[in-house]
């Protein structure tokens, strides 16, 4: 729900990718048709905004304060053969939702 902490989108990797040498893991989201990276092997690109949960094997993201128009989008998990140049993504199943504004009709009189 937007303006709380959002969901955790769970992303793990069999242990023959764990190796951060050879397999670099990453986060993106398409938003308004827009990508953008979240994180690359680690590091944090919005680190005000989505917080990345490492454990060994996981690379989990969890939406830190949900804003409908930059959550709003598709988040994918990708993790990159740096030898090979494979890629092997997955799309997070999530929803956000978002809060609607209730806009008063005006009526004016038009007085003659």
């Amino acid at each position: 729900m937007e303006g709380q902490e959002g969901p955790v989108m769970e992303c793990s990797f069999a242990p023959e990718f764990r190796n951060r040498t050879r397999y670099e893991p990453s986060w993106t989201v398409v938003a308004s048709d827009l990508p953008r990276h979240l994180t690359r092997n680690g590091v944090s690109f919005a680190r005000q905004h989505y917080e990345l949960l490492q454990t060994n094997g996981a690379y989990n993201l969890q939406i830190r304060n949900v804003v409908f128009l930059r959550d709003n989008g598709r988040f994918y998990c990708t993790v990159l053969d740096k030898e090979s140049g494979a890629q092997y993504t997955v799309q997070a199943n999530i929803v956000v939702v978002g809060l609607f504004h209730k806009f008063s009709k005006i009526v004016v009189n038009n007085v003659s």
